[in-house]
């Protein structure tokens, strides 16, 4: 076999392997991009869906047996979790369990601007990285959360706006038996958030609280400020004050007992002087 052969062969081979891989992945990336062009009409179709309603001040709730009808249960798995996050209120009741094939809804008022800005979303592909994730512990997930921010929020209501706060020595009187409002579980993601929150700045130099603190407070607690208290585990809390304590007493001993060689060597230098 001459040189030109060995070439022709060689060349004729890495071609075939260049057009191979690259054949390949196009069509990979044309495939993927097919799917999720498929995924983003299926989205915009529930958009569609919703949008009917928001004639006659419809609200998302008026729309909950269209929408589960009109999508599959295929379907809503694959964009749900994108609608929520671009602000369609999807909604679990305290107590309930997330159910693909009733999808509940906010009783929220259904803004036509809002659902055409979702749309564009969408069909530009700047949500494409929402779809198909994982319906069920993204929402599971959710309600843990609302649940324990309703925690928070019957604390400040039912506790904290019926406290008694006393400027001179700083402590808070709480209401009689409050800890009786409160399951077992519930006192337990409550209770770092209790200590967290009892400062003077939400009472009133009377000692009552402040009504627009207060609700601040709450507005808070809705925009999920609070969830690293109501979530933090008690005695974990108290491990960590322990430990702040400890730290701080042996820097303060340290620091006593610099002050005290410092003192020292102070005064053996002066004896030295007067030598």
């Amino acid at each position: 076999m001459d040189t030109n052969t060995i070439l022709l062969s060689a060349l004729t081979a890495l071609i075939g392997a260049f057009i191979g891989t690259f054949g390949g992945a196009f069509l990979i990336n044309w495939k993927n991009e097919s799917k999720i062009k498929k995924v983003r009409k299926v989205a915009i179709k529930g958009l569609e869906v919703i949008k009917k309603y928001a004639k006659n001040n419809g609200t998302y709730n008026n729309t909950k047996d269209d929408f589960n009808i009109t999508l599959n249960i295929a379907e809503k798995r694959a964009i749900l979790v994108c609608l929520h996050k671009l602000g369609v209120p999807i909604e679990i009741p305290v107590g309930n369990k997330f159910e693909i094939k009733n999808i509940q809804f906010s009783s929220k008022y259904i803004d036509k601007n809002e659902i055409e800005d979702m749309k564009t979303q969408i069909d530009k592909g700047h949500c494409d990285n929402l779809f198909f994730m994982d319906v069920d512990r993204y929402f599971i997930e959710n309600t843990r959360i609302k649940t324990i921010r309703d925690i928070g929020r019957k604390f400040v209501k039912e506790c904290m706006s019926e406290t008694k706060y006393n400027p001179e020595n700083m402590t808070c009187t709480f209401p009689p038996n409050w800890i009786d409002k409160f399951s077992y579980g519930e006192l337990q993601r409550v209770l770092v958030f209790k200590s967290e929150v009892m400062y003077s700045g939400y009472f009133n130099n009377d000692g009552k609280p402040n009504t627009a603190k207060i609700n601040q407070l709450m507005q808070e607690i809705d925009d999920g400020l609070w969830d690293e208290y109501l979530q933090w585990d008690y005695n974990a809390y108290r491990n960590l004050l322990a430990q702040k304590q400890s730290a701080e007493a042996v820097g303060n001993m340290l620091r006593m007992n610099l002050l005290y060689n410092q003192q020292i060597e102070t005064k053996n230098l002066e004896k030295i002087e007067k030598l």
